[in-house]
């Protein structure tokens, strides 16, 4: 089953890349049923978004879709949304929290530009008393990234947080010298969406999750706090039974969501005591978010169909 998992999900995104589907998905958003992934284009969609999720007692994170920036006007330009969310979370009640990648920052760019910019987002950030987390692009960003991230961290801005994806080889060794940073370092957990080579990512779906489960046991153990992002139910129930025998803090754990994925689970989650995030993506720059969404499991393709022909 792993096998053929990999492969649905290798094929969906080579076709996702091909020009006529392309032009096509995007011209059929509505009617594809890109709301149910995307909670909006506009800025105040999300937050309207952000505040019915508050109240059914989930958290929310925000992030502006767009990725793979690759000139210093458009990093600009990315900066400067992502600068304008930022202020308008400085009204919205409860915790604030968002999600940026790299590249929308200049990292695609150069290292130098994408600090600039990602300093200048810290400082906003900590301003309106928001978390900020560097989110993890695909393999050619890792170093990059963690790069960015330990810079941060060293120059003191401590809401800042990163993102490990379990399907990468690398990534346990990743984690271990993360570990070593003084504060402990809030991390997102992924098993990861992008297409890659066998030479950098496990191609085996049970690999992948096995990985998971020792990035997860690891990452708790070693005393940082984590964002599980997962909608694997065999692994959540899991983690309930880690952290309850453990006697973990509710404060070192929260199960995290994608807008629009199993919400009966969330709310459960919620009604046995556990902090729920719902990572909200908005913006116009939807499709390769979308796209990874459909490759995910056969589900979400087959809801995209029935909303095509009836």
């Amino acid at each position: 089953m792993g096998v053929i998992d990999d492969l649905y999900r290798r094929a969906l995104l080579a076709v996702a890349d091909a020009g006529p589907v392309t032009g096509f998905v995007k011209q059929q958003g509505r009617h594809l049923g890109v709301s149910r992934f995307v909670a909006g284009e506009r800025l105040p969609e999300v937050l309207e978004a952000a505040r019915t999720l508050r109240g059914e007692g989930l958290e929310s994170i925000f992030d502006l879709l767009g990725e793979f920036v690759d000139t210093e006007a458009d990093a600009a330009a990315m900066t400067g949304e992502i600068l304008t969310t930022l202020e308008a979370l400085r009204s919205e009640p409860g915790e604030r929290y968002m999600s940026v990648k790299p590249t929308q920052l200049g990292l695609g760019v150069n290292f130098d530009l994408g600090l600039r910019n990602a300093r200048r987002v810290a400082e906003k950030a900590r301003e309106v008393d928001a978390r900020l987390c560097l989110d993890m692009e695909n393999a050619p960003y890792v170093d990059g990234t963690l790069r960015l991230f330990r810079t941060l961290q060293d120059e003191g801005f401590r809401h800042v947080s990163t993102v490990l994806q379990s399907y990468l080889y690398r990534t346990k060794d990743d984690l271990n010298t993360l570990l070593e940073i003084s504060p402990k370092p809030t991390l997102r957990l992924v098993k990861g969406a992008y297409r890659e080579s066998e030479a950098v990512a496990f191609g085996d779906k049970a690999k992948v999750d096995q990985n998971y489960r020792d990035l997860l046991y690891r990452g708790l153990e070693g005393g940082a706090t984590l964002g599980i992002a997962t909608h694997d139910e065999s692994i959540i129930r899991e983690t309930e039974a880690f952290v309850r025998g453990a006697g973990l803090d509710a404060d070192r754990y929260e199960f995290q969501f994608l807008y629009g994925v199993k919400p009966a689970l969330q709310k459960r989650l919620v009604g046995r005591g556990h902090k729920v995030r719902i990572y909200i993506p908005y913006g116009s720059d939807w499709y390769g978010y979308f796209s990874r969404r459909l490759a995910e499991r056969p589900a979400n393709l087959m809801f995209v169909v029935r909303g095509l022909f009836g």
